[in-house]
């Protein structure tokens, strides 16, 4: 998600607020991130400073893993806290 010089936490929480409102399932802590890369810099040029960023690369590496252990883990049978309550407002 692409976040301005400031907000970027805000654009993030609104886009996970609405994933969840949607029911999607979250992954944990470590699934959520929020960078800014590049910061000031012009836009034609934030590109190379991704591809050089090591801590990005490696942070959006823990995100994955964090989205694969929970799909494995719901695939084998996990289930959430309130996953028996029904809706009293269903859609």
């Amino acid at each position: 998600m692409h976040g301005d010089v400031a907000g970027i936490e805000g654009s993030r929480r609104a886009l996970t607020d609405w994933l969840d409102w949607m029911g999607f399932i979250e992954s944990g802590a470590k699934s959520r991130l929020d960078r800014f890369i590049g910061y000031y810099e012009p836009y034609a040029t934030s590109h190379v400073t991704l591809d050089h960023d090591e801590d990005m690369r490696t942070e959006v590496a823990n995100v994955a893993e964090a989205v694969a252990t929970c799909v494995e883990q719901i695939r084998n049978g996990r289930r959430e806290p309130d996953d028996s309550l029904d809706p009293p407002r269903a859609k």
